[in-house]
């Protein structure tokens, strides 16, 4: 009965602040309108965390113009959009967070760079990507090397600021700093389970438990390497299985959604990189219907599909 039932989801992580940006600069306007909203709403996307992503070269200066274009393009869609900054999430329009996405632009003062950010908007923070920065080590940094002593300081005026952290991209001795550093919750926005794709990205079982301890969420990522390292299991399906497994651990109340589509990015990167039955936010349902079939209920489905992030976010976050 419940087959073709659609559910709201919010999605905690998609690159939509880089494509913001780099179609701007290409001349293109009203690129929220044009390249996302459609897709967001085809796929009953509730909310979506658009992250404003840096890679690990780039400066201050390029993070005020990301962060600035897509703010200008939040503000100018208001009738299809609510720009959420905290308090309840509206039902008859899509909820649209500033996350950030590395902060290698942030080599001193961290904590003036971190008001300006939250004063635009920015909501949700990685210290770093994959990189290794003056705060903090990606996956691809030294695994020796965690969060710095100005790493420490941003984690801790993050909580002041009520900015919620992520660590989806930290090695994992910077997860487990940025755990001790932080007296609040902390989300991994776009992390699997290292248990079914063993990639440095997915987070081993004694990760996932820490941040169930600590309250934080655990969003489902759909980029096909971290559903599955066997390319013929890469499905919604693979990923509603790496759901239960964090449901097993105990993490039912802490599982959440962060598909990461690259659909709308050039390169190495785009269709290509996504579960084969995920390729953009507009299949987003594919995921629901394969969280029924692998056994959760319709009360679990709406917890992981958004219940859980609007717990979270109305518990941790201030207007």
């Amino acid at each position: 009965m419940h087959r073709c039932m659609k559910m709201e989801i919010f999605d905690l992580h998609a690159d939509i602040g880089m494509d913001v940006l780099s179609k701007k600069l290409k001349g293109e306007q009203d690129i929220l309108k044009t390249y996302h909203l459609d897709k967001l709403a085809q796929g009953r996307v509730l909310g979506v965390g658009m992250a404003c992503f840096f890679e690990g070269h780039e400066n201050w200066q390029v993070a005020q113009a990301m962060v600035n274009a897509l703010k200008a393009e939040l503000e100018m869609n208001q009738d299809r959009l609510h720009f959420y900054k905290g308090g309840s999430l509206l039902k008859d329009r899509l909820n649209a967070m500033i996350t950030i996405e590395g902060m290698c632009f942030i080599e001193d003062e961290p904590e003036a760079h971190l008001d300006w950010l939250y004063g635009q908007g920015a909501r949700i923070g990685s210290l770093c990507w994959n990189d290794e920065n003056a705060l903090a080590t990606g996956v691809k940094g030294n695994p020796l090397r965690g969060l710095s002593d100005l790493g420490k300081r941003a984690i801790q005026h993050m909580n002041k600021l009520n900015m919620i952290i992520d660590v989806s991209h930290t090695n994992e001795k910077s997860f487990w700093d940025v755990l001790a550093t932080s007296s609040k919750p902390v989300i991994a926005t776009h992390s699997n389970t290292r248990q079914l794709s063993n990639v440095d990205r997915n987070l081993t079982d004694q990760q996932i438990k820490a941040l169930i301890q600590k309250g934080g969420l655990i969003g489902l990522v759909a980029a096909r390497w971290f559903v599955s390292k066997d390319e013929s299991i890469q499905t919604a399906h693979q990923l509603a299985l790496h759901a239960a497994h964090i449901k097993d651990l105990g993490g039912m109340d802490h599982l959440a959604i962060g598909f990461d589509y690259m659909d709308f990015l050039e390169g190495n990167f785009g269709r290509a990189s996504m579960a084969s039955d995920l390729q953009d936010a507009s299949q987003s349902q594919n995921l629901i219907q394969a969280l029924r079939n692998v056994g959760f209920s319709e009360e679990e489905i709406k917890k992981v599909a958004w219940g859980n992030v609007e717990s979270f976010l109305d518990k941790h976050l201030s207007a």
